[in-house]
């Protein structure tokens, strides 16, 4: 692989032809489909508040997480970085599924899962062949590829330390859709590769004790803060009258 990214510098990523129909990406990525919604302006707060802490830190390699399954940290991480894109066309965004057990960016941005993340890491595919445009914007992706048998062994390798050293090289912003905590060690371990975590909870149906688990399953990894999904428009008394009609 360490050839691989040294040839990487120049490499045009490829336009996923799949990508380009409208009707194949999922309506939850409101940030493409909805860019008016309350919804949608959430996830702009969401990105600016970020772009207010990077001006104290580095924040290149943001992951997102969640306690539990089902939760909403796919739609998300996909938002943010769609967010990202539309706000910031001249900078390199990068949004990769890092999820290898249960990969879902692929299926929501209407693109190819393979190859994919799972490729790349072993040896499968170039990085040119991996890293995808999406509908020729700035936003570029890797999908998670095929499920491999060890998961967390893959997550852990040596090959995926180059790819973080490779992403921060070319990148000025990368989001990671990561497993949830509490299931696997895989968030942790690439928690502790990254800027900042984001640790997403369901509103209304999260055990707080799961969010207190999920925090000390991460061991000290650099948590940013938690990000509340699907909360009702009528819980905020500042957005409800703000809706249009």
């Amino acid at each position: 692989m360490e050839r691989t990214m040294e040839r990487a510098g120049n490499f045009l990523p490829r336009v996923d032809e799949a990508a380009g129909t409208p009707n194949a990406v999922d309506p939850r990525l409101v940030s493409l489909t909805a860019p008016a919604s309350v919804a949608a302006e959430q996830y702009r707060t969401l990105y600016y508040r970020l772009e207010r802490m990077r001006e104290l830190r580095p924040l290149k390699v943001v992951g997102v997480t969640s306690a539990l399954p089902g939760e909403g940290k796919t739609v998300s991480t996909a938002n943010l970085a769609l967010t990202a894109a539309r706000a910031n066309v001249e900078r390199r965004i990068l949004l990769i599924d890092a999820d290898l057990r249960r990969g879902q960016v692929a299926a929501m941005l209407g693109t190819r899962s393979r190859p994919g993340l799972a490729e790349l890491l072993s040896g499968d595919c170039s990085v040119a062949q991996g890293v995808r445009c999406f509908r020729s914007s700035c936003l570029k992706v890797i999908t998670a590829g095929r499920a491999p048998e060890e998961p967390t062994q893959v997550l852990a390798s040596a090959r995926m330390r180059q790819l973080f050293q490779w992403m921060r090289g070319h990148f000025d912003e990368v989001y990671m859709d990561l497993p949830p905590a509490l299931p696997f060690a895989d968030s942790a371990i690439l928690g502790h590769q990254s800027d900042g975590l984001l640790l997403v909870v369901r509103a209304n149906a999260t055990p707080a004790q799961a969010v207190h688990q999920a925090v000390e399953q991460l061991g000290g990894a650099p948590i940013l803060g938690c990000v509340l999904n699907r909360a009702e428009v009528g819980s905020n008394p500042y957005l409800k009258d703000y809706t249009r009609k």
